[in-house]
């Protein structure tokens, strides 16, 4: 059953970036994101009060830090990649973010001074070199024309890092769940004045229905239930092996695009083997050891989502 809420958190997740696509050319990227979070925030802030009885005053101690923490990680993260979803696609922004273990490695070296094997060396080497073949679509004399939007999600990816390294330095005794739903509050109020209902002509003409359909179902499952999961992942098999999961998500995200008839590139499938290559290297060694801020990462992150 914990594998099958495994495979189920990460297909979500995959999946986010393919309704984040469609709700961003309906309603426009930063209310998706708003109106993503701010209902998120209310479903986790419930959860979290009846599963463990928070002591508010222990809370209120910590607040500069989870507003910090959440806003580099929640509002930071979800609003580069959104409004990068805008120019790219969802199947690049996908490949992007699946770095992310190899991005939080480096991070953490320059940051917390963890020591970097020469594996995890070489496992961030290829992950990036499998993100300029996306972005590129493989073909790197045209690094100077890469795409605004693949650039904001990358910015996004490398907050989202950031956001598991920050939350393992500046938040060491909070609980999983504290710090998933104190910063996601946290993501929620930033995005509060890009709250909107109306975005124009596009929902005028009646096709709003399947964007505001697309934006309950990120937050419900592709944020809520897709956390939780990963939480009791994380508890019952340890953070090391349910990151091997996370390797599903820009798998699932083409497949759906491929179901939904959009065609996948060369560069794309070649970069997704060099992006997950990176991540199995920079991520095994640490699973022999300790764990490196990947781990917390995963504990208190957001697919993203994207995540």
């Amino acid at each position: 059953m914990i594998y099958l809420m495994l495979i189920g958190s990460a297909m979500f997740w995959g999946s986010n970036f393919n309704l984040g696509k469609l709700a961003v050319e309906t309603l426009g990227s930063m209310s998706v994101v708003a109106w993503r979070f701010t209902l998120a925030a209310i479903g986790m802030m419930i959860f979290f009060w009846w599963k463990e009885r928070p002591v508010w005053r222990e809370i209120s101690s910590q607040f500069s830090r989870y507003f910090f923490v959440g806003f580099i990680g929640i509002f930071g993260t979800n609003a580069l990649v959104f409004i990068g979803l805008n120019a790219t696609s969802s199947v690049n922004a996908s490949l992007i973010t699946a770095a992310n273990p190899s991005v939080t490695v480096a991070l953490s070296a320059l940051l917390l001074k963890d020591r970097i094997t020469y594996r995890q060396a070489a496992g961030i080497a290829i992950s990036f070199f499998g993100v300029l073949f996306v972005i590129t679509g493989g073909e790197f004399s045209k690094l100077h024309a890469v795409s605004s939007g693949d650039l904001l999600v990358f910015a996004g990816n490398a907050c989202w890092a950031a956001y598991g390294v920050l939350g393992r330095k500046l938040l060491p005794n909070s609980t999983p769940l504290a710090t998933s739903a104190m910063t996601m509050l946290i993501g929620a109020i930033c995005f509060l004045p890009f709250l909107r209902f109306s975005s124009g002509e596009t929902e005028m003409a009646g096709s709003a229905a399947p964007a505001w359909g697309a934006v309950v179902f990120m937050a419900v499952f592709g944020t809520v239930l897709a956390y939780l999961w990963w939480n009791q992942g994380i508890a019952a098999i340890g953070a090391n092996r349910t990151a091997i999961f996370f390797n599903l998500v820009p798998v699932t995200t083409m497949l759906i695009a491929v179901l939904t008839g959009s065609s996948i590139h060369a560069s794309q499938f070649a970069g997704v083997i060099l992006v997950l290559s990176g991540v199995f290297l920079s991520s095994y060694q640490s699973a022999k050891s300790r764990d490196f801020p990947l781990s917390h990462h995963l504990r208190t992150g957001v697919g993203k989502s994207g995540k």
